[in-house]
This record gives structure tokens, C-alpha cells and sequence, in this order.
């Protein structure tokens, strides 16, 4: 029989206990539960899935407030707009209407005391009121109104007014207005414009009033 050495022996139980040595220290593979996996599989599916659902939210909601603000925004010019549409209308409108008042508008005439022929100063203010009787509503009808300061009677003042409007009459027929438009009336001294016994009001009662019918 032959005799095995003691270092024989020794590589003999290296062999032999190796592999039990290595499955002691080799860590412990944990067991894994069929379940709990699809669980969490599923939760994670389920979470990502919320995810984008919210992400997409978000985004649409993004979308309808940049929408929204874009509206407002729209509605807020156009509504700008319309506001200085109309007051630039209104604007304009009554620049129109200014204008129409001042073509309107004739001027009265100032005489001298005792006196019905037309000043030089008052040719401006008569070619003034030919001119708007020729371009502004020429169609219109004019009544000349003559007037006189307090002094004197009635009846020489009636005639005085008469004179007076007569020659106003007489001046715009000659810058081209025709005579059936015009209309003379006097007042004489029953009408006066200001108040009071002085230069200073009968200057302003000595005259003649142009006024559209």
C-alpha cells in the first residue's frame, strides 16, 4: 500500500473543502416575488403615465392661458381702436360743427350818430358776411335789422333803422347776393343792445343786425 505525504493530504482537503468555503462566503442571492415585481412594474408604469398626463396638462393649459392672453389682448386693441375711432369722429364733428356755427354767424354793423351810410371800418365785417351768404347755405333767406340809440322819437328812429338796414341791403346786393334773399326790418330804438345813457352803449345801439332766417 502506498503512503500518501502529509502536504498530499493537506492539497487533499484544500479540494475537498474549497467549494463548501466558497459557497459560505458567496453573498445571498435574495428571493424574488413574482408579485411584488409586477407590482412595481406596474406603479412605475403608472407613475410615468401620470407624468406625462400632468406634462400634457400643463402644456395645454400653457396654451389656453397664451390664448386667452393673446384674445384679451386683441379685444384691448380693437377696443383702443374703436375708442379713438369715435373720438376722433367726435372730433371731427365738431370742428364740423364750429365751423358751421361761425359760417353761420353774420356780423352786425355799427353806424355813426344820425348817420345810415356804411363806415370804412364795417366794409370787413359786410364783405365777411357776403362771402359767407355766397359759399355757406346760399340757399338761406337773411333779415337785415336796424337799429337806434335812445335819442330821438320813435318815429324818426324807425325811419333812421329803416335807412340803415337799406344800406347794408344795398351793400351786399352789390358783392353778389341776391335781392330776394334779403329782407329789411327796423326796430329803431325799441331793441337796444346795451343798457344805459352814455357814448359808450349808444355806439353799440347804432346798428344793423344780419341774421339767416
Amino acid at each position: 500500500m502506498k503512503r500518501v505525504s502529509l502536504p498530499g493530504i493537506l492539497a487533499l482537503c484544500v479540494v475537498v473543502s474549497a467549494p463548501v468555503w466558497i459557497g459560505a462566503c458567496a453573498p445571498v442571492q435574495p428571493k424574488t416575488d413574482p408579485m411584488a415585481a409586477a407590482a412595481a412594474q406596474k406603479k412605475a408604469e403608472a407613475d410615468a403615465m401620470a407624468a406625462r398626463q400632468k406634462a400634457y396638462d400643463d402644456s395645454v393649459r400653457a396654451a389656453n392661458e397664451a390664448a386667452r392672453l393673446t384674445r384679451e389682448a386683441e379685444a384691448k386693441r380693437k377696443a383702443d381702436e374703436e375708442e379713438a375711432r369715435r373720438r376722433a369722429e367726435a372730433d371731427a364733428k365738431r370742428k364740423t360743427e364750429d365751423a358751421a356755427r361761425q359760417m353761420a354767424m353774420l356780423n352786425s354793423v355799427y353806424f355813426d350818430y344820425d348817420k345810415s351810410a356804411i363806415r370804412s371800418d364795417q366794409r370787413m365785417p359786410l364783405d365777411e358776411n357776403a362771402k359767407k351768404l355766397r359759399d355757406y347755405r346760399a340757399e338761406d333767406k337773411v333779415i337785415i335789422e336796424g337799429h337806434c340809440d335812445e335819442r330821438g322819437t320813435v318815429e324818426y328812429n324807425l325811419a333812421l333803422g329803416e335807412r340803415r338796414a337799406s344800406a347794408v341791403k344795398q351793400y351786399l346786393t352789390k358783392a353778389g347776393i341776391k335781392k330776394d334773399r334779403l329782407e329789411t326790418i327796423s326796430y329803431g330804438k325799441e331793441r337796444p343792445l346795451a343798457m344805459g345813457s352814455g357814448e359808450d352803449a349808444w355806439a353799440k345801439n347804432r346798428r344793423a343786425e344780419v341774421k339767416r332766417k
